[in-house]
């Protein structure tokens, strides 16, 4: 039991019914005899006791065990590997119905004709709690991480059925293809390919590489020299067509080849005819300045050259004879460099430090102004604001920012024109200060940006030792830059696609659509047309947001031309459905990997014929018992209530009994 109030207040309520009760029966005279005048008393002073104690508000604890069946996760492989196979019929579905009862079952299925990712599979249900996960595979993946690592995390048994065929077939495969996706004209791009063959030792086989016209750009001779071959081969192809062009990879196909479907493959690459070039001004050597350079130059379409302040200041660059898209002004204007006046005409983007000179910036009217009377600086971090919408900025990568190490930004506080966003706002500890840390603005005809604090090499730094990878810094930076540098004037209508989808995934498309005053809108419409091969088809865009969104229905491999138009406003672009055929690379069953999954985790590898141990095993499972605390008020208890009433009753009873209410 437990009251909000000291327990001596319990005396108290004992007290308030001795009290009433001796006021009723004693001092007020009204006997009925020494013996029922005691009893009468006894029942008005318990029952106003219970009454006062009520006031109290107390509450019982209970300690609860409830029983739960326990929960089984069967997940079911689909992909075109094991249709291939004599399991091709096998489900689960049997096994679910005979357990059903006694078991709370999750029946999934994952793996498509495209791809399968085991891993993902695995972690569907990595948050709730699971008692046992059922694997129904061949072992194949070609998405994803280890399934060995990640069932390792599960906490729970896996349970794995073997599906497929472990023997070797005679196959020649294209087995892995690695090519950039973007290259310049008027240059080699590079290509690597690993082809593997079984059973075909002594068979030779010939390598072409065609672009979409049909002419060949490479061929090479192979011999299968061992019954498990494989090989990689290394090769330049000359980008001399600007666009979105295809390439086609044949593998000859020798008798008794399993399929040929392994033994073809395309890919698309974006060959792009210029570059655009954005001038780095610094007001003095930095490690922020390589870090963005880099971050920049990971598109190819972009070239950054660093200049410093005292080049541009005594006249030795000229900005007009580069031709460049966009101006990235790194600690600028400062004091020591104030009479510049390089970037008036290009769009900007302003690092703000703590060699800015803050007087000189706000003179600039770039649309935000800090206010600072001290010369001290802040320590900040980012905090995504999701209500930003001049661009599309990925969560995930929103998430690695927030993540990142603080920036030295000077203090101050901002005023802002109406028409900046902010992309990031700046934390202070863990205090969000709801000032801009990273912003843009289409101001007027040149478009703006701010990163307010600098550091950012230490942003990139973090992201690889974090992931190994460059992406999240490298893709704010480029996207940031990227809109920057776009000319207004012919980009009224911004349409984003991917360069290329896998076929099966929904390609996804993005536009946003601003007015004659440069202002955000979406209240006309986009049409959307599409042409392909053999397909012809119209759309409009739907509303997300401040911009549009166009999900595509599933579309066959091809190369696809798009236009989209709002009005007199158009945009037209080009994309491309890959065919991965990543399951028909390998059909060889990996039981090994499905043995380990289940020895990681304590659980055990069967096969088909041996469902009915694996039965046996899931209902041997015990119940999960959770035990829990119970609240609850004594005023709502019904055996309390029904005992006043009981004593107030025989009160009454007795009362009337000798004459008297």
């Amino acid at each position: 039991m437990i009251i909000d109030y000291p327990w001596y207040h319990i005396v108290f309520c004992l007290l308030a019914g001795a009290a009433y009760a001796g006021i009723l029966y004693y001092v007020g005279h009204r006997m009925f005899g020494k013996g029922v005048n005691a009893l009468l008393a006894i029942l008005r002073f318990v029952a106003v006791s219970i009454i006062a104690f009520l006031l109290l508000a107390p509450v019982s604890r209970q300690i609860v065990n409830e029983r739960q069946q326990p929960h089984v996760v069967m997940l079911q492989d689909a992909s075109l590997s094991v249709g291939l196979s004599a399991d091709s019929a096998f489900t689960l579905t049997s096994l679910v119905d005979d357990i059903g009862n006694t078991l709370r079952i999750s029946h999934e299925t994952f793996g498509n004709t495209n791809a399968t990712d085991i891993s993902e599979a695995l972690t569907r249900h990595s948050h709730d709690d699971v008692a046992a996960v059922v694997l129904a595979s061949d072992g194949i993946y070609n998405r994803g991480s280890n399934p060995a690592t990640i069932a390792d995390k599960l906490g729970c048994p896996v349970y794995t059925v073997a599906l497929g065929d472990t023997t070797l077939r005679r196959d020649a495969a294209l087995a892995d293809l690695r090519v950039s996706r973007i290259a310049m004209q008027n240059s080699d791009f590079p290509l690597e390919l690993t082809i593997n063959a079984s059973l075909l030792k002594g068979v030779s086989a010939t390598l072409t590489i065609s672009n979409a016209q049909g002419q060949g750009l490479y061929t090479q001779r192979i011999v299968y020299d061992e019954n498990q071959y494989s090989t990689n081969i290394a090769t330049a192809l000359p980008a001399d067509k600007p666009g979105l062009q295809r390439y086609t990879v044949r593998l000859s196909v020798a008798d008794g080849e399993i399929t040929a479907e392994n033994n073809v493959m395309a890919f698309y690459v974006d060959i792009i005819d210029t570059r655009r070039n954005v001038a780095l001004f610094a007001n003095a050597p930095h490690p922020d300045l390589a870090a963005l350079k880099r971050a920049i130059e990971s598109n190819p379409t972009y070239k950054a050259t660093i200049i410093m302040a005292d080049a541009a200041q005594s006249g030795r660059f000229r900005v007009q004879d580069s031709n460049f898209s966009l101006a990235i002004l790194h600690n600028l204007p400062s004091r020591t460099h104030t009479d510049i006046h390089y970037a008036d005409q290009l769009p900007q983007l302003f690092v703000i430090g703590t060699q800015t000179d803050l007087s000189r910036f706000n003179s600039l009217h770039t649309g935000l102004e800090i206010i600072s009377r001290t010369n001290r600086n802040n320590e900040v971090t980012a905090l995504h604001n999701s209500q930003f919408a001049l661009f599309h900025f990925d969560g995930s990568d929103a998430e690695a920012i927030e993540a990142m190490p603080p920036l030295t930004a000077p203090f101050g506080e901002a005023r802002m024109s109406a028409d900046i966003q902010m992309l990031f706002t700046a934390r202070i500890g863990p205090v969000d200060s709801r000032q801009p840390l990273i912003a843009a603005t289409t101001q007027g005809e040149t478009r703006k940006s701010f990163i307010w604090g600098e550091g950012v090499w230490r942003w990139r730094l973090a992201d690889y030792q974090s992931g190994n990878t460059f992406e999240h810094f490298d893709r704010l930076v480029t996207q940031l830059v990227a809109f920057t540098a776009m000319q207004q004037q012919r980009d009224r209508l911004q349409v984003e696609t991917e360069r290329s989808y896998a076929q099966g995934e929904t390609p996804i498309v993005r536009a946003q659509l601003y007015n004659e005053a440069f202002e955000l809108t979406n209240t006309p419409d986009i049409n959307f047309s599409l042409t392909g091969d053999s397909t012809k088809a119209e759309y409009q865009f739907a509303r997300d947001g401040q911009a549009y969104r166009l999900a595509l229905p599933d579309l066959p491999q091809g190369l696809y031309h798009y236009s989209a138009t709002s009005g007199d406003l158009s945009a037209t672009g080009t994309f491309a459905i890959e065919a991965l055929n990543l399951e028909q690379r390998c059909l060889v069953a990996d039981h090994n990997l499905l043995r380990t999954i289940s020895n990681t985790t304590g659980g055990e590898l069967y096969y088909t014929n041996q469902l009915s141990e694996l039965k046996a095993q899931l209902t041997a499972i015990k119940p999960t018992i959770y035990t829990h605390t119970r609240y609850a008020e004594f005023l709502r208890l019904p055996l309390v209530l029904a005992l006043i009433l009981l004593l107030l009753a025989a009160e009454w009873v007795l009362r009337k009994y000798h004459g008297t209410i």
